[in-house]
C-alpha cells in the first residue's frame, strides 16, 4: 500500500539498496519516480495502470526500488516483453528500463523493430558504456571497443522512432522534464540517460565538460547537431513527431507525415 508525502504518493520501497555509493542510478530513480508521480497528479497517466519492465543488471534493479506494477525481463528482452504487454493491454502506460548493454548490444534488434513499428511505449536507457554488473566490459557505445562507438540515438531515429531524446543524470531538472514528455508521448519513445559508472568507467568529469543542452532548440536543428557532433554530448529532444501506431496483429503504415 502506498503512503503519501504531502499531496504526493510515496512510491519508494523498503528494499535494501545495493547500488554503489554515489551511483548515478540514484538520480535516475528519483527523477523517474517524480516524473511518474507528477504525471499521475496531472492526470496524464494512471499510476495503477502503469507498468515498468526492467532488464537484468545494475540499472535493472530499479525494479526493487519503485513501488509500481513491474516485471523483470530477460537480459536484452525488455522491449518485446513491454510490446507484448502493450498489445494485450492497450489501456496501460508501459515503460521499459534497461542499460546500454541490454538495449544496444543484446537487444538492438528489438530496439530497431519497435522504433520502426512505432510501438506505443517509453523506453529508457541508462548509458554508462559498460556492462557494469559483470565487471566493466565495454559496450557498443564505448570508444575503447573499436574506436567507432555506435550512436544508437541516430539508429533509432533513422528506424522511424517518433520520439528520441537524451538527458544527463547530472541535470535532474532537465531529466525529469524529458522523462515526463517521453512517458506520455503517443508512439515509441527512446530516452537515453547519460550516467557514467564511477567504478568501472569513471569518466564523469569528461562527460560533465562535454555535455550541453539543446532542450529548448528546434528538434530538426537538434537532430542535425546530433548527426554532426562527434565529440560533444548534446542532450535534449532530437525527434518529436506523430506517426501511425503499431497495434496487435498489424504494422502501422510507415509513410505518415509529422
Amino acid at each position: 500500500m502506498r503512503a503519501k508525502q504531502g499531496n504526493m504518493l510515496d512510491i519508494g520501497t523498503l528494499r535494501e539498496n545495493t547500488w554503489c555509493p554515489g551511483c548515478l542510478n540514484f538520480a535516475t530513480l528519483e527523477m523517474l519516480k517524480r516524473a511518474i508521480l507528477e504525471l499521475n497528479e496531472e492526470k496524464e497517466i494512471d499510476i495503477n495502470k502503469t507498468v515498468l519492465v526492467t532488464d537484468i543488471g545494475c540499472g535493472g534493479k530499479i525494479y526493487d526500488y519503485i513501488n509500481i506494477n513491474a516485471i523483470y525481463a530477460l537480459h536484452g528482452r525488455v522491449i518485446p516483453v513491454a510490446a507484448g504487454i502493450r498489445a494485450g493491454r492497450p489501456d496501460l502506460t508501459v515503460i521499459g528500463f534497461a542499460g546500454d548493454g541490454g538495449t544496444y548490444d543484446e537487444g538492438m534488434n528489438h530496439l530497431v523493430h519497435a522504433a520502426n513499428r512505432n510501438v506505443n511505449m517509453a523506453m529508457i536507457v541508462g548509458n554508462n558504456r559498460v556492462f557494469a554488473l559483470t565487471k566493466g566490459q565495454p559496450t557498443s557505445t564505448n570508444p575503447s571497443l573499436s574506436g567507432m562507438p555506435l550512436n544508437p540515438l541516430l539508429i533509432t531515429a533513422d528506424s522511424g522512432a517518433s520520439f528520441v531524446a537524451r538527458a544527463s543524470a547530472y541535470n535532474p531538472k532537465e531529466l525529469k522534464e524529458i522523462l515526463k514528455e517521453a512517458i506520455i508521448h503517443e508512439g515509441f519513445s527512446l530516452t537515453e540517460i547519460i550516467q557514467p559508472c564511477l567504478i568501472f568507467k569513471n569518466d564523469a568529469e569528461e562527460i560533465k565538460n562535454n555535455t550541453y543542452s539543446l532542450l529548448k532548440s528546434d528538434t530538426n536543428k537538434s537532430l542535425e547537431i546530433l548527426r554532426a557532433d562527434k565529440k560533444g554530448i548534446p542532450t535534449g529532444v532530437f525527434v518529436r513527431k506523430k506517426r501511425n501506431l503499431w497495434e496487435s496483429g498489424s504494422i502501422a503504415k510507415r509513410d505518415s507525415k509529422s
